[in-house]
C-alpha cells in the first residue's frame, strides 16, 4: 500500500526568478549568439553601407562571406537540431530504475554525432534531475552517455537538454527532451568501518566484524565438565565449597529497540549514507523504529526506512518538522535510544533536536557525517586561504557552530569522515574552528 507524504515546503518564486528563467529559455531558443548576431550586423553594413554605394568589390567580398558564414552556420544548427528533435521521439530514456549516488553508469541511451555535417557539433546535459554530472564519449555515429547522480531522490521524470552549435561558435541552438519514467537514486552505502566510530548513548560499543564477540574474564559461573582448570576460582570455593570458573562477558551486549530519524537539509548525502549504513547492518537493533524528514508515519522495515531516506530529498526545507510526530507516535519507554542522523549545515533542524533533548529521558545521540579534508591548520597565510575554500566547499565550515549549540543543550554529538570512516573529535572541531 502506498504511503501519504507530506507536501514539502516550497516557496513561490520570485517574480524576478521567473523572469530570469523566461529570459533564459527565450535565449536557448534564439538561434543567433551574441557573436552571430554581430558578425552577421557587421557583414551587412560593410554590404549594404559600404560596398554598394564605393562599388568596392573587396568589401563586397567581405560582407557577402560574413554574411554567408553566419547563414551556412545557422543553417547547420537548424537542420540538425531538426533531425535530433525527430530521432528523439521514440528514442527511450535507456536508464535502469535505481541508480546510485556517486556511482557512475552507462546508460543505454545514444545520441547521434552528426558527423556527416561537420560544421556542428551535438552535446547534452541533464535539466531533470539537476545534481546529475554527465559524460559523453563518441561511439561510432553515437554519443555513448555516462551519468553519476551527486543527490539522492525520486523522480517521474528525466528531462535532457540538448545543444546543437556551430564549431565557430555563430549560431546556437538548445532545448529540453522529457522522458515520463520513474528514476530511483539511493545514497550510496557508508564505509564498513564506520561502524567502529559509533558508541551508543548507553556506552555499550560494537567489536571488530573479524574478531570474536568476547572481552573480559570478569563473569562467574558453575563450574561445568570441560572446564579449564586455570579458569577456576579457589577462593570463592574456599569460602562456599562451590566451584564456580571465570567466563568472559558478551562485548556485543543486546542492543534495546532504537528510535531512529534522518534530518533532511543542505550537505545531507554523507548522512544518508550513513543512515543506509545503519539500517542494511542492523545497528539500530532489530526492533527498531525508523522515520525520514515528510514521512507521515515511522516504519520498522529497512526497505521502507531506506526509500523514506530516499524520498526526503524533496523536504529539506522542512527543518526536522517530523521529528515531533514522531515522538508522539513513539512509547516514551523507547525513546532513551533516539538516533538522529543530521546534515553537517545549520539550520531550523538545530532547534527542534534541542528542544526534543529537554522533553526526552536521556538526550538523544546526533550522527553528523562530512565530506571534505581533514587536515590541521595549514602553515601559510595562501594555504589557509585555499584551505578555507575547499573547507566551505564540503559544508564543514558550520560544523563548530553546530557543535556547540548540541553540545550545550547536552546532546551527544558524533561526526564522522565518509570518505575514511574516521570520528572526529573535540581536538578536530577546534582545529575547523581555527581556521574560520
Amino acid at each position: 500500500m502506498a504511503r501519504k507524504r507530506l507536501a514539502p515546503d516550497r516557496p513561490a518564486a520570485p517574480w524576478k526568478s521567473r523572469a530570469r528563467r523566461a529570459l533564459s529559455t527565450l535565449a536557448d531558443l534564439f538561434p543567433l549568439t551574441p557573436a552571430g548576431v554581430l558578425l552577421a550586423v557587421v557583414g551587412a553594413v560593410v554590404y549594404f553601407e559600404f560596398a554598394e554605394k564605393e562599388a568596392d568589390f573587396v568589401l563586397l567580398g567581405v560582407g557577402l562571406t560574413m554574411m554567408g558564414l553566419v547563414a551556412l552556420s545557422l543553417l547547420a544548427v537548424l537542420v540538425n537540431a531538426l533531425a535530433l528533435h525527430l530521432s528523439l521521439r521514440h528514442k527511450p530514456v535507456g536508464l535502469p530504475e535505481s541508480l546510485t549516488v556517486g556511482v557512475e553508469h552507462e546508460s543505454a541511451f545514444r545520441c547521434y554525432r552528426f558527423r556527416w555535417l561537420a560544421v556542428s557539433e551535438v552535446s547534452f546535459d541533464w535539466l531533470e534531475p539537476a545534481a546529475v554530472a554527465v559524460r559523453l564519449t563518441p561511439d561510432g555515429a553515437h554519443f555513448r552517455e555516462h551519468v553519476t547522480p551527486l543527490e539522492r531522490g525520486r523522480f517521474l521524470t528525466v528531462a535532457r537538454r540538448f545543444t546543437v552549435q556551430d564549431v565557430f561558435g555563430l549560431a546556437r541552438l538548445r532545448f529540453p527532451h522529457r522522458w515520463a519514467t520513474t528514476l530511483r537514486i539511493q545514497p550510496v552505502p557508508g564505509r564498513a568501518d564506520l561502524t567502529l566510530a559509533i558508541r551508543r548513548a548507553t556506552d555499550d560499543g560494537y567489536s571488530h566484524p573479524s574478531g570474536q564477540p568476547k572481552g573480559e574474564l570478569v563473569e562467574m559461573r558453575r563450574y561445568a565438565a570441560g572446564d579449564p582448570v586455570r579458569h577456576i576460582l579457589w577462593k570463592v570455593f574456599a569460602r562456599s565449597r562451590k566451584l564456580m570458573v571465570r567466563e568472559p562477558e558478551r562485548a556485543i551486549a543486546p542492543k534495546p529497540a532504537m528510535v531512529g530519524f534522518f534530518v533532511a537539509g543542505a550537505n545531507d548525502e554523507p548522512s544518508a549514507s550513513t543512515a543506509r549504513l545503519f539500517l542494511e547492518e542492523g545497528l539500530l537493533g532489530a526492533d527498531f523504529v525508523f522515520a525520514a524528514e515528510g514521512s507521515t508515519r515511522p516504519t520498522s522495515n529497512v526497505g521502507e526506512a531506506i526509500e523514506q531516506v530516499i524520498e526526503s530529498q524533496a523536504f529539506r526545507s522542512s527543518g526536522a518538522d517530523s521529528l515531533a510526530p514522531l515522538l508522539r507516535s513513539v512509547d516514551r519507554g523507547r525513546l532513551d535510544n533516539l538516533v538522529v542522523f543530521a546534515p553537517s549545515s545549520d539550520g531550523a533542524w538545530v532547534d527542534k533536536v534541542v528542544a526534543a533533548a529537554r522533553r526526552l529521558p536521556l538526550p538523544p545521540t546526533v550522527v553528523m557525517t562530512v565530506d571534505g579534508q581533514l587536515e590541521r591548520r595549514p602553515p601559510r597565510r595562501l594555504a589557509r586561504l585555499l584551505f578555507r575554500r575547499a573547507r566551505a566547499a564540503g559544508g564543514l565550515d558550520e560544523v563548530p557552530a553546530v557543535y556547540d549549540r548540541l553540545r550545550g543543550a547536552g546532546v551527544e554529538l558524533r561526526i564522522l569522515h565518509r570518505q575514511t570512516g574516521a570520528a572526529i573529535d573535540q581536538h578536530g572541531i577546534e582545529a575547523w574552528r581555527s581556521l574560520g
